[in-house]
């Protein structure tokens, strides 16, 4: 069965859901009544920077972490400014929001830092860097923007170094039991604190009112799709968890299908109340021919062709299709020719 893929709607929903949100989060206006406001996103950002020092303290003693990274659906990038500054490691955050991208010099000095990693807008499913080249790849809450993760961890794969790491986590895992009978926003509205209280509000309805209404995908992937999806790596040490509990029984990767449901009991409270999955992942370890220089900007390719690109002053150039990518305001645009088009409106 072909997977399936983000279609050009839901990319323009992002881009311009992105653009209107980063105006909110300024308090330059006010787009979304139930979206987080400047003070909300801000106290949300410093949350997000707490829970993730508890994940890379873990991957460090394990010593996954290195440089260069890659975070994909960064937005601002606040856990790449972690690693940049506290882990003193260098690389790349990507978000196909360009004005997202561009907010992250508000957050460096929120969160009190100095190093900026290097943004890149780009498409998940077109990554701009040369195969078999970065050895520590992540992300946070951004696979559930896809309609099916595998195309996306697939390319990952292309792009991880042999033996090298994927790491996701604070992904949801598909709940059964829901009528879905709207979407509900950040901002609760009275009567969904009441079903909240009474705990109705998780089997009426799912998040996401605002992003739905601009074509952005919300998804929610049951164990199954998960598992067909990391398949492509070599090895996998998975936690998953019931609703509302953080991900805490261990799989590993097995030759045999269902390797990722947990005992039965389990596997039914998560069926019925749904839950998260946090994955580590790692590609097969081959003879590397690949010799990387130090500088990060030579582990770029074309996002087309997978040309390696050549270095000019206002950024990049493909030698083979002779498109070029920019670099707006600390920001390189490496989309492909139809997507700069389509969602920058370059020609």
């Amino acid at each position: 069965m072909k997977s399936r893929v983000q279609i050009q709607k839901n990319k323009v929903g992002e881009v311009e859901f992105r653009k209107k949100l980063a105006l909110q989060f300024e308090d330059k206006a006010q787009f979304f009544p139930g979206a987080p406001n400047a003070t909300e996103f801000n106290q949300i950002i410093k949350d997000r920077v707490k829970n993730y020092k508890s994940y890379f303290k873990d991957l460090n003693k394990k010593k996954i972490l290195k440089t260069p990274y890659l975070e994909i659906g960064g937005g601002v990038g606040q856990a790449a400014m972690l690693l940049e500054n506290k882990y003193n490691l260098a690389g790349f955050t990507l978000d196909i929001s360009l004005d997202t991208l561009l907010f992250g010099k508000k957050y460096l000095k929120l969160l009190k830092y100095k190093k900026m990693p290097i943004r890149i807008c780009a498409d998940a499913y077109n990554l701009p860097f040369r195969s078999h080249s970065i050895p520590f790849i992540f992300c946070f809450e951004t696979l559930h923007h896809f309609p099916d993760p595998k195309p996306i961890l697939k390319e990952i794969n292309r792009v991880l170094a042999p033996g090298g790491y994927f790491y996701f986590n604070e992904e949801p895992i598909a709940q059964s039991f829901n009528l879905n009978l709207w979407h509900r926003d950040y901002h609760l509205k009275w009567y969904e604190k009441i079903l909240k209280s009474f705990l109705l509000l998780h089997f009426l309805s799912k998040i996401g009112k605002s992003e739905v209404k601009h074509n952005i995908l919300e998804e929610a992937f049951f164990l199954s799709t998960w598992e067909k999806a990391l398949n492509v790596f070599e090895k996998v040490e998975a936690k998953v968890g019931f609703f509302p509990f953080k991900p805490t029984i261990k799989r590993n990767r097995q030759v045999n299908g269902g390797w990722l449901n947990p005992p039965k009991f389990f596997h039914f409270l998560i069926k019925f109340l749904g839950g998260g999955v946090e994955v580590l992942s790692q590609k097969k370890a081959t003879f590397d021919k690949n010799n990387f220089k130090t500088s990060l900007v030579d582990f770029f390719a074309c996002p087309n062709c997978q040309t390696v690109l050549e270095k000019v002053s206002n950024g990049f150039i493909c030698t083979r299709c002779k498109i070029s990518f920019s670099d707006r305001d600390g920001v390189y645009i490496m989309l492909t020719r139809k997507q700069q088009k389509k969602l920058y409106n370059d020609k």
